[in-house]
């Protein structure tokens, strides 16, 4: 009778087990994969947007067309899951954009603006494309 009970509650103990593995640990499991899924594609996709950013669209000819730009932001802008940083990308593609075209205007154009304002404006671009970079980094960080 002995063997009878061991073997019974080996038995129940080998079901409780697989329950608790069944019911906890498979869903711990597939939260951290899905972490580790989503921190391996930001860092593939940002990898990409901060090269461009970097860059200030040279990288890629983004600046020369907005749309190609936001075709590479449209990646992380989906991955993030904060709304500022994806505002923030969506925005630098298109004031480098619109920096560019200011710069290949004409000095006889009436709407070109002077080259102190440009340089102003470029000081101020390359300044957000490295803060923009660090909340990229800082994105990865926290997943």
């Amino acid at each position: 009778m002995e063997w009878y009970q061991f073997i019974s509650a080996a038995g129940l103990g080998a079901i409780g087990i697989k329950l608790i593995d069944i019911l906890w640990l498979q869903r711990v499991l597939q939260q951290a994969e899905k972490k580790k899924w989503i921190r391996e594609q930001r860092l593939r996709v940002y990898s990409n947007v901060a090269k461009e950013v970097l860059s200030l669209g040279k990288a890629s000819n983004t600046r020369e067309d907005p749309f190609a730009g936001y075709a590479l932001a449209a990646e992380a802008m989906l991955l993030t899951d904060d709304l500022e940083l994806s505002r923030q990308i969506e925005l630098f593609f298109t004031k480098v954009s619109n920096l560019y075209a200011e710069g290949l205007k004409q000095p006889d154009d009436p709407t070109c603006k002077p080259e102190h304002e440009l340089e102003g404006a470029y000081n101020l671009v390359r300044k957000e494309s490295r803060e923009l970079v660090e909340a990229l980094r800082k994105s990865i960080n926290n997943t």
